[in-house]
């Protein structure tokens, strides 16, 4: 397979790929960190949801930048929104100072989605779009992995050299700290590529519409209900995992980081899968497959078997998207492109900070002595999310196609 990209394309891949290595690094530490602030565990819940309210509130603003200015400038500020947060946060000495680096954070992201997939599909064709995707997917799993491994590693290195615990707050900010380092290294790469051309073509779609609201309405709600299931528990995975089995940081970070590869490696296959199966399809089978490991993640008590649960679950869920994504930017227009991102960002943001938020109070009214038990009934609201998703992609998307009825979905409006 020849990777035929040119110059802008690999840059971006090169930023996303190390602005992924910060990420990985904050992730893995943030809760811990929080804890180690003093917050409890509804102001963590905040802390992590923030960024998603935030993602959500100025997705549609970010079209309009996106539209106006053209996807690459968008990329940029997102970029340098977001090495802002991280650094707000690993320099917080209480919530309020983490709070508005999680906002900070909130913006970067919302610029990020909805200027990078607009991006990669401009920047490619029929015959290597999927690839792009997959490819981009691959590569910030992989970042994952490698940030999760080497991350996990930062407090001990600190620890030992300071003489102080991995748990302290200033052996995890070191962490925080590692992690903006990166962010800023992808920085650089993102500020090499060349700005779009921004003429009076550009100019005149600025204003929010969307031609094909049907189809938009199909792929956008079963998100919503991804999402809220997602806030529910993934974004406390580390804290589940250490309260569950009391597993060290070097070990957490080696978890998830052979979580990220397996993701990575699945998602390089993705390409060959929709070639055989179609787009939809083949984010049908994988969603489904991954239900049970995610029951064995959340009820087993035996480390090994969670552990495998944790990588194949892991692998499949997020080896998806690059189906969904490749197949939204093929059958929606030039214009609803971007609002698409938005839209979709949007709804998956505010359902999963919801859902975050309610994790984070449900966890601290069932207290210490039950956190793992109020796990078991969250992974269980999870999974009903996921398969009520899957459910309405069969039936909306999938089966109209099936019967031969895309053009209805591709070209009909309401």
């Amino acid at each position: 397979m020849a990777l035929r990209f040119n110059r802008r394309v690999w840059l971006f891949l090169i930023g996303s790929f190390v602005h992924g290595l910060g990420q990985a690094f904050m992730f893995l530490f943030l809760n811990f960190y929080l804890k180690s602030l003093g917050l409890p565990d509804s102001a963590t819940g905040l802390v992590n949801a923030l960024p998603a309210f935030t993602t959500a509130a100025l997705s549609l603003p970010a079209v309009y930048l996106s539209r106006r200015f053209g996807e690459v400038r968008t990329i940029k500020l997102g970029s340098l929104m977001g090495l802002l947060g991280i650094t707000i946060i690993a320099l917080a000495g209480g919530p309020l100072v983490a709070l508005i680096g999680s906002f900070f954070q909130g913006v970067g992201s919302a610029f990020l989605m909805v200027a990078n997939s607009p991006f990669m599909a401009k920047e490619t064709d029929d015959s290597n779009r999927v690839h792009l995707f997959s490819i981009q997917m691959a590569l910030m799993t992989g970042a994952g992995f490698l940030g999760n491994v080497w991350g996990g590693r930062i407090p001990d290195w600190y620890a030992g050299a300071m003489r102080v615990s991995p748990a302290s707050l200033p052996a995890l900010r070191a962490a925080l700290i590692a992690a903006a380092v990166f962010q800023l290294i992808g920085l650089i790469a993102i500020m090499m590529i060349s700005n779009d051309e921004v003429g009076s073509a550009v100019t005149k779609r600025v204003r929010f519409t969307v031609e094909n609201k049907s189809l938009m309405l199909r792929l956008v709600v079963p998100q919503m209900l991804v999402g809220f299931g997602a806030g529910l528990t993934i974004p406390y995975l580390n804290l589940f995992i250490e309260a569950k089995f009391a597993i060290d940081f070097k070990t957490l970070g080696s978890l998830f980081g052979w979580t990220s590869l397996a993701t990575a490696a699945t998602v390089l296959i993705q390409p060959a899968l929709v070639k055989r199966l179609g787009h939809l399809k083949t984010g049908l089978v994988v969603e489904a497959s991954s239900l049970p490991f995610l029951a064995v993640l959340a009820y087993s008590g035996y480390l090994p078997i969670v552990i495998l649960a944790m990588f194949t679950r892991g692998a499949l869920m997020n080896a998806t998207q690059p189906a969904w994504g490749s197949y939204a930017m093929a059958h929606l227009s030039l214009s609803d492109r971007p609002a698409y991102t938005a839209l979709n960002n949007l709804s998956w943001n505010v359902t999963w900070a919801i859902a975050a938020s309610v994790s984070g109070v449900f966890r601290q009214l069932m207290g210490d002595q039950l956190r793992v038990s109020a796990f078991h009934y969250l992974f269980f609201g999870t999974m009903l999310a996921y398969a009520g998703s899957m459910v309405l992609k069969y039936i909306w998307l999938y089966l109209p196609e099936k019967r031969g009825l895309e053009q209805n979905l591709e070209g009909i409006n309401d």
